[in-house]
């Protein structure tokens, strides 16, 4: 545009030079109006020369951008930058899903918290090397609050964060172990977990749920066969094989648990068919293969149906179940499992043989699952070990 199209086009716009060596601005100056120079580098003919020209001929500011938080941004060396380190590394991938689901969940939790209750600065936004112990000991009294346990969920989640903090030289330290934890909501903060299914309660769940339901075999494979939910819904017909084991011919399941486990030989689980499970698969129909439990539809449960159908399942039997809303706790499909744990445990198996009929990879994990245990059984039946080492005659029975 020439110098005259552009004051044609734009009244009231000439050229402007503070020094006979500086460089030429826009500028406007007309009667009844405050001259105004148009920021440097915009020039005529352009969407931002026109903005700025119409701003001052309304006599207001041009708009300023909107400023938008892009999705997953953080701020440096902050607890939010120090999640997405921790998202990114090859302990995280090694997770099952429902693992980082849950983690992350509560990462998420964390970053929203108020540091102060109603103050807008959150906990996501603050740089990790900020927290201290007491910050700790103050969180783990507003956490344990609505559930006892929460606080040592968070504690897993802080340490991954700290861990890619002190990784990246942003604290020399991890405060989370200057506090004391609770694991669950027992004396003295003790861990509880689940609660293991007593007999009567088996008993009652056998009588409503005949062989042959669907609610007997998840019930079946839990119980016998100690599985998590998310190998229940997986278990396969083809993985129902036979093996030698000591010179006998042993049938039973071979699967790759679905929950991740630090070592690999331990995702690898075999389980027996005993007696009591085979015979609560015995009429199944296997000709169609898939799944051993299946829907009404012959198609696999999903793993988080189960969960509400073993709920429904446990109402239909006169069974209490857990509700958060009510603050009850009852019985779920996991407390099987335990059961399963607790059978196992006074058996008198070993460590390593509870390990692996678990599918545990550290003894911590057997020894959380065997705190049920009947201790009078376990304590009754070494002491009779005790005294046959000594050559002593078995305990006396009071009739």
């Amino acid at each position: 545009m020439t110098l005259d199209e552009i004051k044609k086009e734009y009244p009231g716009i000439t050229q402007w030079r503070k020094t006979p060596d500086s460089p030429i601005r826009w500028r406007f100056q007309k009667k009844g109006f405050t001259t105004k120079l148009i920021p440097v580098g915009v020039e005529p003919g352009t969407k931002a020369f026109d903005a700025a020209y119409r701003a001052i001929i309304e006599n207001h500011a041009p708009r300023k951008a909107d400023v938008v938080t892009m999705p997953n941004a953080a701020l440096p060396e902050t607890f939010r930058a120090a999640w997405k380190l921790v998202t990114q590394s090859q302990e995280w991938r090694d997770n099952d899903p429902d693992t980082q689901y849950h983690c992350e969940r509560h990462a998420m939790e964390f970053f929203d918290m108020p540091i102060v209750i109603g103050e807008k600065l959150t906990w996501g936004d603050v740089p990790v090397a900020d927290m201290n112990y007491e910050d700790l000991e103050d969180l783990i009294r507003r956490w344990e609050k609505p559930t006892p346990s929460k606080p040592w969920k968070m504690k897993v989640m802080l340490r991954k964060i700290f861990y890619q903090a002190r990784r990246k030289g942003w604290r020399s330290d991890d405060p989370t172990e200057l506090v004391k934890w609770k694991r669950g909501g027992g004396k003295r903060g003790g861990y509880i977990g689940w609660k293991p299914w007593p007999d009567e309660i088996c008993e009652r769940f056998e009588a409503r749920h005949p062989i042959g339901t669907a609610a007997r075999t998840c019930y079946a494979l839990a119980r016998w066969a100690g599985t998590r939910r998310g190998d229940i819904v997986r278990i396969r017909w083809d993985q129902l094989i036979e093996v030698e084991v000591e010179g006998e011919i042993i049938q039973g399941f071979e699967f790759e648990q679905e929950k991740q486990v630090q070592n690999d030989e331990d995702m690898i689980q075999f389980r027996p068919l005993t007696s009591m499970l085979a015979e609560a698969l015995a009429p199944l129909d296997r000709s169609q293969g898939g799944t051993v439990l299946k829907t009404a539809y012959g198609k696999p449960f999903s793993k988080n149906s189960l969960t509400g159908r073993m709920k429904d399942w446990c109402e239909q039997a006169g069974i209490p179940v857990s509700s958060r809303k009510e603050d009850t706790r009852g019985y779920s499909l996991h407390g099987l499992r335990k059961t399963y744990a607790r059978t196992v445990a006074e058996t008198d198996a070993s460590l390593q043989q509870q390990k692996d009929m678990l599918g545990h990879t550290t003894v911590q994990q057997v020894a959380n699952y065997a705190r049920s245990v009947d201790k009078r059984k376990t304590t009754t039946r070494a002491s009779r070990l005790l005294e046959e080492r000594h050559g002593l005659p078995r305990l006396r029975v009071v009739k």
